[in-house]
């Protein structure tokens, strides 16, 4: 099983994600995407339904599909995953852009994810029931000013529930790339794929 570590600056953002397979297989269906734009950095996460080497396939095309469509705005993107999933299998999904002073964002499915902001103070990021690929929707894409934001954690849903972050800076703090690793590691359900991107502002 083995851990997969990346990481992007752009826009006034730094980006750290890591992901890993199910316990006792070598490949998975969970990965992060980032790319940095003219205009924003994006970022996906991505949790392809089921495991091993048929998720990992289905998540190979997905990452493709991201690949060929960078420089395209969410709604287009989310239109093309949502083409190419429906052809292979589904997925749950964080899919955002990240600009100096805002955040545009779709959340599908089983996804966390958590704003972390001045004053200790932690909001949670909606996310709307679904599963991308099946049945045909039409994806709310919310925006968030950045007044007091300081960061954002995401993970999918081989993190346990027990993992909340409690304090914006003491959390961003511990090093970033290391707090990502510490919560794959400590918080991660060995029965599935896990993934976790953290992304802190740059004032």
């Amino acid at each position: 099983m083995s851990i997969v570590v990346r990481q992007l600056e752009g826009h006034s953002w730094s980006f750290w994600s890591c992901w890993r397979p199910r316990k006792g297989y070598e490949v998975g269906g969970d990965f992060c995407y980032l790319f940095a734009g003219k205009k924003s950095v994006i970022a996906a996460v991505v949790d392809v339904l089921g495991h091993g080497e048929e998720a990992y396939k289905s998540a190979r095309e997905l990452l493709k599909t991201l690949q060929n469509q960078e420089e395209n705005e969410l709604e287009v993107l989310f239109k093309s995953l949502e083409g190419e999933a429906s052809r292979n299998r589904g997925c749950a999904l964080f899919l955002a852009s990240f600009s100096p002073f805002a955040i545009r964002y779709i959340m599908v499915g089983n996804m966390k994810g958590w704003l972390l902001k001045e004053s200790c103070k932690v909001d949670l990021l909606f996310s709307q029931p679904g599963v991308v690929g099946g049945r045909k929707m039409t994806p709310t894409i919310r925006e968030t000013g950045l007044a007091g934001v300081e960061g954002l954690i995401v993970c999918s849903d081989g993190i346990r529930r027990g993992f909340v972050p409690t304090s914006c800076s003491a959390t961003l703090n511990q090093g970033e790339e290391r707090l990502a690793l510490y919560i794959l590691e400590k918080y991660g359900i060995p029965e599935d794929d896990a993934s976790v991107l953290i992304g802190r502002r740059r004032k």
